[in-house]
């Protein structure tokens, strides 16, 4: 109780875009439109778009990008996308090696199972991970 700790964090004291909105004039880039960047995408892990394609959701992840793109990123934080802080430590995933350390993870989910496991800088989201089993941040199943 208290503290204001995310998820598996120790490193960063809080979330990167709390308490952001419209009406803050020295943060330009949270007020700009989500963004997201493929920059970083590391196909040796999860999949890649061919595989999302095979299993007919790589349209429903670029339709729910599109949607996420129409607004400031601080908007789209929620349920179904949420920082995480440090990389997992219940993950099938390894941590990149042209990735900073001090990165905050998040999970962007395309739908409950499918998500895209990334970062934030500004207001661009790089995904690194296209992860169709759930495993960058394995969580315990609810309600089952």
């Amino acid at each position: 109780m208290g503290s204001n700790r995310l998820k598996n964090q120790s490193k960063h004291k809080q979330n990167i875009l709390k308490d952001q909105s419209n009406k803050i004039d020295g943060l330009t880039k949270y007020n700009e439109n989500f963004r997201v960047s493929f920059e970083y995408l590391d196909v040796t892990q999860g999949q890649n778009f061919k595989n999302w394609e095979e299993d007919k959701i790589l349209s429903k992840m670029n339709e729910t990008l599109l949607e996420y793109c129409k607004e400031p990123i601080y908007k789209k934080m929620g349920k179904n996308f949420k920082e995480y802080g440090e990389f997992p430590y219940k993950t099938e995933f390894k941590y990149p090696k042209n990735i900073d350390e001090d990165v905050n993870w998040w999970a962007l989910h395309i739908t409950g199972k499918h998500v895209l496991g990334g970062f934030v800088s500004g207001n661009t989201f790089f995904v690194v991970f296209l992860d169709k089993e759930h495993k960058f941040w394995i969580s315990e199943k609810k309600h089952t």
